[in-house]
C-alpha cells in the first residue's frame, strides 16, 4: 500500500491504530461484559501484535520480505544485555521487599492449600503471562516502535 513512508509517518500510523483498536477493545469488553481475567487481558495485550501485523502485511506491505520481519528483533536475542534486566529487577524487588519486611506492612501467613501449592500455581500463572501477554505486546510496541 504505502511502500515509502519515513519511520515517523510509521510509528504515527502505528500510534493511531493501536490506539483505535484498543477503543474498539474497551468498547468489546463493555459490550461482552467480560470479567477481568484471560479473556479480558488477552484481548487487550494482543492489540498491540494486530497492529504491527497490520503494518507488516497491509499498509507498508514489509511483511513479505525477510528484511521486514528483522525489523521486529526477533532475529537475535541480545543475550549479553539480559543481566542488566534480570540484575536491575532482581535489586529492585530485594530492595522492595527489604523495605517491606522491615516496617509492620509485611507479616508471613501460610496459605490455606500450603505453601508449594500456592508457589506452582505462581509460577504457572507467571510463565503463561510472560510467554503470552507479555510477548503480544512488546512484539507490538518494542518490537516495530523500536526498530533494530
Amino acid at each position: 500500500m504505502f511502500t515509502k513512508l519515513a519511520d515517523t509517518s510509521k510509528a504515527a500510523i502505528f500510534s493511531v491504530l493501536v490506539l483505535c483498536m484498543s477503543l474498539g477493545a474497551a468498547l468489546v469488553i463493555r459490550f461482552l461484559e467480560l470479567p477481568p481475567g484471560l479473556a479480558m487481558w488477552t484481548l487487550w495485550s494482543i492489540t498491540p501484535t494486530v497492529a504491527a501485523l497490520i503494518m507488516l502485511l497491509v499498509v507498508t506491505r514489509d511483511g513479505y520480505s525477510k528484511e521486514g520481519w528483522k525489523s521486529l528483533g526477533l532475529h537475535r536475542l541480545g543475550l549479553n544485555v539480559w543481566w542488566i534486566a534480570f540484575g536491575a529487577t532482581l535489586l529492585i524487588t530485594v530492595a522492595a521487599s527489604a523495605i517491606v519486611w522491615a516496617t509492620p506492612l509485611a507479616s508471613f501467613v501460610v496459605p490455606e492449600g500450603g505453601i508449594l501449592n500456592a508457589i506452582t500455581n505462581f509460577l504457572i500463572g507467571a510463565a503463561i503471562a510472560a510467554l503470552t501477554f507479555a510477548l503480544a505486546e512488546e512484539i507490538g510496541m518494542r518490537g516495530y516502535l523500536q526498530p533494530t
